[in-house]
């Protein structure tokens, strides 16, 4: 993962190997969320860090080469074929991310209610809201008087 491929090509098809493994990585992450696995996310947020890096610099590079080509060289069907798997691999790269992402929303929400739960059964009212504001009024008088 840290040599750059040399020739556009073999850019090309190191960028979809890294598409499929982020991938990978993604379905993995959806699986730990689900199961509410925090040991298997932080492994897996140096991972995808990484994968997302060098998926960057192959980009890169790829960029690099494709602007080294002559205006008249046309692409080969072969690498027509292969850009056209990149991109469907990067759409569901986004997707996995976003639904992941919305899988941590909801997981944010549900341990908010549950303390906000536990709070209320303790008798300790919330100190500050959702939008980090106090919730708690001698507090906002304190400050008013302040």
């Amino acid at each position: 993962m840290n040599e750059l491929p040399t020739t556009f090509d073999a850019v090309l098809a190191a960028e979809n190997d890294g598409y499929c493994a982020l991938i990978t990585l993604l379905h993995d992450e959806t699986r730990a969320l689900c199961a509410g696995d925090v040991g298997v996310l932080e492994r897996q947020a140096d991972a995808k860090l990484a994968q997302v890096r060098w998926l960057e610099r192959l980009f890169g590079e790829r960029q690099r080469l494709a602007a080294r080509r002559p205006a008249s060289a046309s692409p080969s069907p072969n690498t027509e074929s292969a850009l056209a798997l990149l991109h469907e691999r990067a759409g569901e790269a986004k997707r996995l991310n976003a639904l992941n992402g919305r899988l941590i929303d909801r997981r944010q929400q549900y341990t908010s209610r549950s303390l906000a739960a536990l709070r209320d059964a303790a008798g300790q009212p919330a100190l500050y809201g959702a939008d980090g504001q106090s919730s708690h009024p001698a507090s906002a008088m304190s400050r008013a008087t302040a």
